[in-house]
This record gives C-alpha cells, structure tokens and sequence, in this order.
C-alpha cells in the first residue's frame, strides 16, 4: 500500500526544486525501468503492480519495492495511460577523468531550454558513442521527466554534466584538439576535415551559441540546405541537427 507522504514525495519530483531538495527523480514505463535496473544508478523505491513485480525478477538491492493498484498508481503517475512501475532513482554526479576527454568526442550543450530536444540529444549521442555530455546551467535538467522519456534510456549511458563551458573549453582546446561549433556562417560540414577527438558545441534553440563561448570555438560549422525553394525550412531542430552532425564525425573518423 502506497504511504501518502511518499505519495506526495512522488508527486513533487515534476518539479525541479524537489528533485534537487530530495536528490531524487522519477522513471516511469517498463522500458526505462528496466534499463535504469541494468544501470549503475543507485535505485532508491520501485512502485509496481501486483502483476508486474510478480513477471520481472528484479535485482538485489537496498531499495524499497511497494505493490500499488491503479488509483495508487494514477496518484503518483503522470502519463495518460498509466504505467506498470515507476521508479525512483538518485540524481548521480557523475565523475570523468581528463584523459578521458582528451581522446574522444564530447557534445557541449550551450542553453538546450527544451527537456525533450535534450532527452532527444542524449539519446542521439547514445547511439553515437559519445559518452560525455557537458551543460551549461541554463540547459534543462536531464533528470526532468520529459527528457527522461526523450532519451528513452540513455540517460543511463551517458554522463551528464553541468560545469562553467567557458572555462572547460579553455582546459582542453589545443592544437590538436578543437572545439567545434555550429553557425549559420560556418564552413561546410561536409567539406570540412574532421577530427575524431574534440569538443561539438550546439547552441540555444532561438539564440545559437553565446559569444562569450563563441570566441573559443576554433572551428565553425554548418550543415548547408539543398532545398531550391525560397521558402524551404529556416532551420533544423537542434536534436535533428545533431543526428547529423555526429553521423559526419563518425563517418570521417
């Protein structure tokens, strides 16, 4: 049976203030649950139906399992149809070592406001490779339930971090190893020489790439249109656009 305090817990993890004052965010679906339980991350509740906890045999660990019924499950749910389990787990901070960095590809993410073109991010970095995501404060929370949802699980493979990007450009931009950005004025992606280590920064959804980190970038980007028309499409989603992107960095590598 569902306690209505931890109820209420559950309720306010939508919100951001609550996830940071209890450390904690919420995983909803079979899917992503069952990919936060093949993770590293640390599981604090599972809330399931009696159905579900009985089919899935579920690892060992310190966290509390409690059986709930559907109007328990639609107190604490925020999907349309209701989930069979939800999930509470830690917000991790996740640790990387420089040499690390110093020999890969990392996405930097300037100002991503949007939690689903952020979950989209993650989930296109997942499928590239890259293991490291750095953010600026004013990104969205990779923890908000609609990026959570948007990366569909990886968000449990790739570490995300929120630091000072100017100052995390500068520690690592050398000679050999670039920090590229995306511009509307940029060289041709596709006949631009690639490196298979560096940095990839994408910018805000409405304002691109602030100038502050603009002047650190030393190599500028665009993916160009083929459209004939005058009245084809402005712009790329920033999701769409980094699909792209990294697909051209692994081809090349």
């Amino acid at each position: 049976m569902l306690n209505k305090h931890v109820a209420k817990i559950v309720q306010n993890l939508e919100k951001k203030k609550f996830r940071e004052k209890y450390n904690l965010f919420k995983v909803e679906g079979e899917k992503l649950v069952k990919e936060l339980l093949l993770s590293d991350f640390k599981i604090r509740s599972v809330f399931a139906y009696k159905g579900w906890k009985e089919a899935t045999p579920l690892p060992e660990g310190t966290y509390d399992i409690t059986e709930v019924d559907e109007k328990e499950m639609g107190s604490i749910s925020n999907f349309q149809s209701l989930p069979e389990v939800i999930a509470l787990a830690e917000i991790p901070q996740h640790v990387c070592a420089p040499s690390e960095i110093g020999s890969s590809l990392s996405l930097v993410l300037n100002g991503i406001q949007d939690p689903g073109n952020l979950g989209t991010i993650l989930r296109v970095a997942d499928w590239f490779g890259i293991r490291h995501v750095f953010c600026d404060e004013d990104c969205a929370s990779f923890h908000n339930p609609k990026c959570v949802q948007a990366s569909m699980g990886a968000i449990f493979r790739v570490k995300v971090h929120y630091t000072d990007l100017p100052e995390l450009l500068r520690k690592y931009r050398s000679e050999d190893f670039h920090c590229y950005g995306t511009f509307l004025n940029g060289s041709n992606i596709y006949k631009t020489p690639l490196s298979s280590r560096g940095f990839i920064i994408m910018g805000n959804e409405g304002k691109g790439i602030r100038p502050e980190i603009e002047k650190i970038v030393d190599r500028k980007l665009t993916i160009p249109s083929f459209a004939n028309s005058t009245y084809s499409t402005e712009s790329l989603n920033v999701g769409v656009a980094t699909g792209i992107i990294l697909s051209e960095f692994k081809r090349n590598s």
